[in-house]
């Protein structure tokens, strides 16, 4: 967050819009009830306090510091001494978006008439607004949410000046620190070995060779595993066949004899010729 320097935000005086008096006492009760311990007083837009943190109507920092100051106004051609409330505050990055494009200018307080039940006058926000005011006054109005409150438009457009961020020593060499290892690092940096590749040896005759051998070798397994059943099968048949012819070899022929011719008739050998 970015803290603004002092700019002046209230004026004792008339008012302009309602013809009320703003009495000087009230800037000297702000500056002595302001603590940011016990009470922040947050920014915001035309004094509108939303329930959402996006814009445009979410917060936009804190008023951390307050201080009196007497300043010379001419009014009417009359020079005046008057009593001004000045603010610093603690940007967080939204004001200075709006200042870049001259957006909401006026600065305008919100006051409580007792702060925290003292009976004080004190300042509860600060909002930032397109209303301007006449010249060494300021406008009031009541809060319509808080009928104790009181609105004040600033006379002029602020002009707000940050003021400049002390520099960080330990930052600035640790990164002079990271900026030199990492050069260092990029030069000490090495190529990585790439691994060495072994020459191919030329083809020739006896790898071939050795290749077609070793192809047929694996063939003539595959053939012999595939017809090994077959075989298997074929020399089994084989060898009952053999057994049986042998036991059949050996076996003993039993005898037969002719049997004769029927005598039963003395005619039975006699052929008849018709």
């Amino acid at each position: 967050m970015a803290k603004s320097k002092f700019f002046r935000a209230f004026v004792e005086g008339q008012t302009i819009s309602d013809g009320r008096k703003i009495d000087g006492t009230w800037i000297d009760q702000i500056a002595q009830t302001f603590n940011t311990e016990t009470y922040t007083p947050r920014i915001n837009i035309e004094h509108i306090s939303g329930y959402s943190p996006e814009p445009p109507f979410n917060g936009y920092g804190n008023v951390v510091a307050v201080k009196v100051q007497t300043d010379e106004f001419t009014i009417a051609g009359k020079t005046e001494q008057r009593k001004a409330l000045y603010c610093q505050i603690d940007d967080n990055g939204q004001l200075a978006g709006l200042v870049e494009k001259g957006q909401k200018p006026f600065p305008s307080v919100e006051l409580t008439d007792s702060y925290a039940g003292t009976g004080k006058v004190g300042l509860i926000g600060l909002a930032f607004t397109d209303k301007p005011a006449s010249i060494g006054t300021q406008a009031l109005q009541f809060s319509r949410s808080a009928p104790g409150s009181l609105f004040s438009d600033g006379p002029e457009a602020v002009t707000l000046e940050f003021e400049p961020k002390p520099a960080d020593p330990t930052g600035i060499a640790e990164a002079i620190k990271s900026g030199f290892a990492s050069v260092a690092a990029l030069f000490s940096r090495a190529e990585p070995e790439k691994p060495k590749e072994e020459p191919k040896k030329p083809a020739n005759d006896n790898d071939m060779a050795a290749f077609a051998t070793a192809i047929g070798e694996q063939v003539a397994t595959a053939i012999a595993a595939g017809t090994k059943p077959a075989n298997d099968a074929i020399a089994a048949f084989d060898a009952r066949f053999t057994a049986l012819e042998a036991k059949l070899e050996s076996t003993e022929q039993p005898q037969f004899s002719q049997r004769q011719p029927a005598t039963g008739s003395p005619t039975a050998g006699n052929v008849t010729d018709c």
